[in-house]
């Protein structure tokens, strides 16, 4: 067990679930920019939060395949539940959308928020 794993076990924090490389789609992301008339959402281990789409999900699954990560959740807005799964790709500070199923929305390409 590696340092970072040690300290988050006894922390109880959940990221220890991730591997360390395949954590780094999870935060904040706006497009243009983070600021209150963008687009922003936030990625996370537990929740994906797409609020400005009238949306919230429950991560049930992120993975990484190569260079981009497929993310499953089960999300909840207008409506009934509904399962959804994103490929996403992070370079440096932007992550694209490649893929989505079961919830389409745009823009696809975010920065991340400081």
């Amino acid at each position: 067990m590696n340092r970072i794993t040690r300290i988050a076990a006894c922390a109880g924090l959940a990221i220890a679930t991730l591997p360390a490389q395949a954590t780094e789609w999870i935060g904040r992301w706006g497009s243009p920019g983070c600021g209150a008339d963008d687009t922003v959402i936030a990625l996370g281990q537990q929740e994906l939060d797409f609020s400005t789409f009238e949306a919230s999900c429950r991560t049930l699954r992120a993975q990484r395949r190569r260079d981009v990560y497929e993310i499953a959740g089960q999300c909840h807005g207008e409506g009934r539940p509904m399962r959804v799964s994103f490929t996403v790709r992070v370079d440096g500070d932007t992550l694209s959308f490649i893929r989505q199923r079961g919830f389409d929305f745009s823009p696809k390409r975010f920065r991340r928020c400081r």
